[in-house]
């Protein structure tokens, strides 16, 4: 009897912890923008054909995006409700606190959000008043070391030469844009993507920057992607000439390698969102239940880098860091013990492209994240103390 109660025991103790058995005590979401135009009459010198009309002023929230993140918020609010984890009613400051960059679009993606998840309900989306961009979420070099900034430079041009992936879309985009009757071609000279040579700007307080083709390219691909994601038919998207899965992950590689290259190479933790967020959780009993923050792709990079989360891959899905992406920090309680849970919830590539609408039933994409230093068991746990200790 009694070996068998032990082996009760443990069987229970390695089950780990269930939510199931826990009640949601707060949460705080890093989300990235959702669908905006892309740059417009800035691509046209890139090819010798004429590009699609836009329907909006460039980088602004698409009406498509507004809807997909109201739909977001319907789909938070209808978990919350299942957790039980908000009063009825309108939401308090106390209660709820939504804080974006100063960019247009991440301020219309915060009102989106919270007017679905919160109807009829007057809660304010706050920013800073300016059109300069909130130093919050700026993602900019800190180390101002010549050590540093050679180390940074020599991986950075590692990654640029000879890399197989950029090459291929390289060769992929001066097929689709027929560069070689381009402006840039004429103008500037870049005639062949492949042959051109990029050039590293490293300068503290601000972004790594690269020009020449790597900037080119990026700037074409993400253009293709919003017009692709915001329900452009096909032939509009590139001139028709992406129309399968493998050509789709073939120049997409540049966006991924965009923010490896770009930004995961000069991811610290005195980065000022790193370090508002570790302010934030040592200081979270004091904190609303619920947070929103607004920003960029960049930031989701910035957070995840930062705080040293695991690698993670996403399935469904081209980007690293896709249109409204969230990191969804999550506090459970079983009243006696709290625990951290992290989530990455993100549109699945088809999801965006319909525009389809989220429910508990048929959900955004979900991956659980583990930071590196904390415990966390299989379900995503990790006690709530040890990392706020070791934060």
């Amino acid at each position: 009897m009694v070996t068998k109660a032990v082996c009760l025991i443990l069987i229970v103790l390695c089950e780990g912890i269930s939510a199931n058995n826990l009640t949601l005590k707060q949460v705080l979401i890093l989300s990235r923008h959702n669908i905006k135009y892309p740059l417009g009459n800035v691509l046209q010198k890139y090819s010798s054909k004429p590009w699609p009309p836009q329907d909006g002023s460039p980088t602004l929230l698409t009406t498509r995006g507004a809807q997909l993140e109201g739909y977001m918020g319907e789909y938070f609010s209808e978990w919350f409700k299942t957790e039980r984890f908000l009063p009825e009613g309108c939401p308090d400051e106390d209660t709820v606190y939504v804080y974006a960059n100063t960019a247009s679009r991440t301020k219309a993606t915060a009102r989106a959000f919270i007017d679905s998840a919160f109807k009829s309900c007057d809660v304010p989306v706050h920013h800073k008043n300016t059109t300069e961009f909130d130093p919050l979420f700026l993602f900019v070099i800190h180390n101002s070391t010549e050590a540093y900034k050679d180390k940074v430079l020599k991986e950075i041009n590692k990654k640029l030469r000879n890399n197989p992936k950029l090459m291929a879309v390289y060769s992929e985009l001066n097929k689709i844009l027929e560069i070689e009757g381009s402006q840039v071609c004429k103008q500037d000279g870049i005639c062949d993507l492949t042959k051109a040579n990029d050039t590293v700007s490293f300068e503290v307080g601000k972004s790594v920057d690269v020009t020449g083709p790597f900037r080119i390219a990026h700037l074409v691909v993400r253009a293709f992607l919003m017009s692709y994601y915001d329900g452009k038919p096909i032939q509009d998207i590139a001139w028709g000439q992406i129309t399968t899965p493998e050509k789709w992950n073939l120049i997409t590689a540049v966006t991924r390698l965009n923010q490896e290259i770009r930004y995961t190479t000069i991811a610290d933790r005195e980065a000022p969102l790193v370090q508002y967020l570790i302010k934030t959780f040592k200081e979270y009993d004091e904190m609303p239940k619920l947070m929103l923050l607004v920003g960029h792709d960049t930031n989701l990079n910035c957070v995840a880098n930062g705080l040293d989360f695991k690698s993670i891959d996403l399935p469904n899905q081209f980007e690293k860091y896709p249109i409204a992406s969230k990191i969804v920090f999550q506090r459970w309680t079983d009243s006696k013990n709290d625990y951290l849970k992290v989530e990455y919830l993100y549109p699945s590539w088809s999801q965006l492209r319909n525009g389809s609408k989220y429910s508990l039933e048929s959900p955004p994409q979900k991956v659980v994240m583990s930071l590196n230093w904390c415990n966390t068991d299989e379900h995503g746990f990790c006690p709530w103390n040890e990392f706020v200790d070791k934060l």
